[in-house]
């Protein structure tokens, strides 16, 4: 590599913080890495006081958090983002969960607890090059805590207000003196939305006071070590619940019941060949399931009935191999294919199963012509359902400027394909009878992928005298054939059609109405260029505590063609994050996460945000054997009051308090 100064420095530092993968696939330590990767660990999930991983995101680098009252909260890199967020891939382990129905990610429905969770490595830019298509925004890979870490059982309960609790327990073993095993469970019910005020249709005001949320997640993980080279892993993750949502007489948002399933399941099979010589074979599952049927009565004579269920899967099955071929050269390749299928006739107009096949071919070479410059070409050569072949390159050059500093030069091509719902949608509302009603979203003409051209320019540098690790990242993204939907109109045989409407392509049995039918037009609209700027400061000092912060400016300029007007306006000018853990006498510890982000909008169903301050603290104590990681802890959120989350006027953090206490045995 680059001598053994660079490395070993980075070892020692990083002592405690696992080297990145989700960068390249392959293990390196941040000075290596081809791209800027922020590490969220188990002591920054500590303290942060979040219950949810979602929230854990306000952590990074330029990331956007929202809830918003009609689905699972959405999560935005530098802007784009609206309720549906689909241009950040999302892993567990390795393992995309991403739905298939539009490409955006449950969070609210994931199989995974946040304790559950070693550490969440987050690739903050594309990386097409290392995971294909979809990987257009950023990566982010959720990595569970490994069975042979812990031992024993342990619980821990959280109770709060407004009637917010979680309660879960583990218990781990070992068995056979083979195989690691590690089983946890839990139960929460979290107010989604405060009550608040709305108007009725006869004009009366009312009070809402059903949002809420109930889900229990159950994992089983286990490690073999069957032989000396060979290991099998296994992660099933299964999460179930309800969520009562909806606003009384309303018949658009009706008082309604979603029951949401998830499943997750990986198996893996790794054999060692040598120090840098490794084979793994990957299968992953996912399943989801929704029910969420229910009946518009705001006309009695002519009810309609919306049922909303889905049932989506995704299996899928990779292969990979690394080794190290010299001192100057290593490599990795691999290939991978999936199967993708979504059932659910109110976005389809059928009540058959849709499907899609993909295949991947991805490699990575890693040259170190000099002893301080390390050269790194990743790769990804993609046949995609929909969209057909896609080619995904990047090249990376990394300078050590010392042993424990380096520069970081990148540049590459990154796709998005349109989602099933993008690629295929026909949204129909029917009558009981059977006939179509209404049409929301349709596809006129083929919609092609999206695509990013991306270049950045960085310098890490891990300081361990200081105590300190820095990453600083210049980026320039321009972005083509950028997908949207317009307000189309449907026109009768031999209408006049009025100025400036655009016209739907044709829905067969299609119940036109005498206001003029309309429907979103899924299509390509038009091209942009972000711009933007990151730093992150991570400082630490044995018996004083931690300091994270992170700091983000992204502009947005956007070409006349593209059709939101407020579109520029969703990447905020800048976001601030800071998360400060401060040891205190007797086994105490107090931390305070504080974020902002400046005024921006989110797209599609949101709205303009405010720039407002968010403020979150915890008190701690640990009491009993120290390796029994034994709590008692009060939490404050959003002590400054509530805040605009996702839409005027609906609020999901008001300030909420609740206690929790951790034990192990």
């Amino acid at each position: 590599m680059r001598g053994m100064g660079a490395a070993q420095a980075s070892e020692l530092f990083f002592s405690d913080i696992p080297v990145v993968l989700t960068a390249s696939r392959m293990a390196q330590s941040p000075l290596d890495a081809p791209v800027a990767v922020t590490v969220i660990d188990r002591e920054m999930i500590e303290a942060s006081g979040f219950t949810e991983l979602h929230d854990l995101l306000r952590l990074v680098p330029g990331f956007l958090v929202a809830d918003w009252a009609e689905g699972s909260p959405t999560v935005a890199n530098h802007g784009l983002g609206d309720a549906y967020e689909r241009r950040i891939k999302v892993m567990i382990d390795g393992g995309t969960v991403n739905s298939p129905l539009w490409g955006n990610t449950n969070w609210q429905d994931l199989p995974v607890r946040v304790d559950d969770v070693e550490r969440i490595e987050v690739v903050r830019g594309p990386n097409g090059a290392a995971f294909g298509v979809n990987a257009f925004q950023g990566v982010i890979n959720i990595i569970t805590r490994s069975p042979s870490t812990q031992r024993g059982a342990g619980v821990i309960a959280r109770v709060g207000k407004n009637g917010f609790y979680d309660h879960g327990f583990r218990v781990s073993g070992k068995a056979q003196e083979v195989v690691d095993w590690r089983i946890s469970a839990s139960n929460r019910r979290a107010v989604n939305f405060e009550p608040y005020l709305h108007t009725t249709p006869d004009g009366k005001t009312a009070l809402n006071d059903r949002e809420f949320i109930t889900r229990s997640v159950f994992n089983l993980s286990a490690t073999a070590q069957v032989a000396a080279r060979d290991e099998l892993s296994l992660m099933l993750g299964l999460s179930d619940g309800e969520s009562d949502r909806g606003i009384p007489q309303s018949a658009s948002d009706p008082l309604r019941e979603d029951d949401g399933r998830a499943l997750f399941l990986h198996l893996g099979w790794k054999r060692s060949f040598a120090a840098d010589s490794e084979l793994s074979v990957h299968y992953y599952h996912q399943d989801e399931r929704m029910r969420a049927a229910w009946l518009d009565a705001d006309d009695p004579s002519a009810p309609v009935s919306r049922d909303r269920n889905s049932d989506v899967s995704r299996d899928s099955v990779e292969v990979q191999y690394s080794a190290r071929l010299s001192p100057s050269w290593r490599f990795l390749v691999g290939a991978g294919v999936s199967q993708e299928s979504v059932r659910a006739p109110y976005m389809f107009n059928t009540r058959s199963t849709l499907r899609g096949t993909s295949s991947q071919l991805f490699g990575s070479v890693v040259w170190t012509p000099l002893e301080r410059l390390q050269l790194d070409l990743g790769v990804v050569l993609e046949d995609h359902h929909y969209s057909g072949a896609l080619f995904s390159p990047r090249l990376s050059a990394n300078y050590a400027l010392t042993p424990e500093s380096a520069l970081r030069m990148s540049a590459g091509v990154s796709y998005r394909a349109p989602s099933m719902v993008e690629a295929r949608a026909e949204e129909a509302a029917y009558r009981l009878d059977g006939e179509i009603d209404s049409v929301g979203l349709i596809v006129g003409r083929l919609v092609k992928p999206e695509r990013v051209r991306h270049v950045e320019v960085g310098y890490a540098a891990v300081l361990r005298e200081l105590g300190l690790s820095l990453d600083v990242r210049a980026f320039h993204n321009s972005y083509q054939r950028y997908i949207d939907d317009e307000r189309c109109y449907h026109y009768t045989s031999g209408a006049k059609v009025t100025p400036g409407h655009t016209v739907c392509p044709a829905v067969a049995d299609y119940a036109f109405n005498s206001g003029g039918a309309k429907s979103f037009l899924f299509q390509n609209a038009g091209a942009f260029r972000m711009t933007g700027g990151e730093f992150s400061a991570d400082w630490r000092r044995p018996g004083w505590g931690r300091v994270v912060l992170s700091q983000a400016f992204i502009d947005i300029d956007a070409s006349e063609d593209i059709l939101d007007d407020d579109f520029e306006d969703s990447g905020p000018s800048s976001v601030t994050s800071l998360l400060v853990i401060k040891d205190l006498p007797e086994r105490w510890r107090i931390s305070l996460g504080a974020y902002r982000h400046e005024k921006m909008n989110w797209l599609s169903d949101g709205d303009d945000v405010p720039g407002k301050p968010r403020f979150d603290l915890k008190l701690a104590r640990a009491f009993g054997p120290p390796a029994a990681n034994n709590e008692v802890a009060i939490v404050a959120q959003s002590v400054g009051g509530r805040y605009v989350d996702f839409h005027e006027g609906r609020f999901r953090h008001e300030p909420q308090v609740f206690g929790s206490l951790r034990l192990a045995w």
